[in-house]
């Protein structure tokens, strides 16, 4: 029964600590997307910027609190500078194009096969 409890706290404990990870890089990419989305010189980047900001947003769990975000996104935007900003922002939308394509591609996989036209009565 000892073991059971240790294998369950150390895969809670891996397992906020993975979360915890991919919370930093979606604070990162929130921070990012929204300067990006309102100081973009290109209406392009600065529409899939702002593309990438909703996505990121719909990734932040009902479970956080105004204070634990508010914390992590400030913490992420000391790790941003001018030199490493668009790299960053390059991975975000690495990422969310990934997940566009993943959707394309099961959107794909989901259409029913072609079928020839009808042909009109009496021709």
């Amino acid at each position: 029964m000892r073991i059971i409890t240790i294998a369950i706290a150390a895969t809670l404990l891996t397992t906020s600590g993975a979360a915890l990870a991919q919370t930093a890089t979606e604070a990162r990419c929130i921070v990012l997307s929204n300067v990006f989305a309102k100081e973009g010189k290109d209406a392009n980047a600065q529409k899939l910027a702002e593309v990438s900001l909703y996505f990121y947003l719909g990734r932040v769990g009902p479970q956080a609190s105004a204070a634990q975000l508010k914390a992590l996104l400030d913490q992420q935007a000391r790790t941003i500078t001018d030199a490493n900003a668009g790299a960053l922002m390059g991975e975000c939308v690495k990422n969310v194009q990934a997940k566009l394509k993943l959707l394309s591609d099961v959107a794909g996989l989901a259409q029913p096969a072609a079928r020839p036209p009808a042909k009109p009565e009496g021709r």
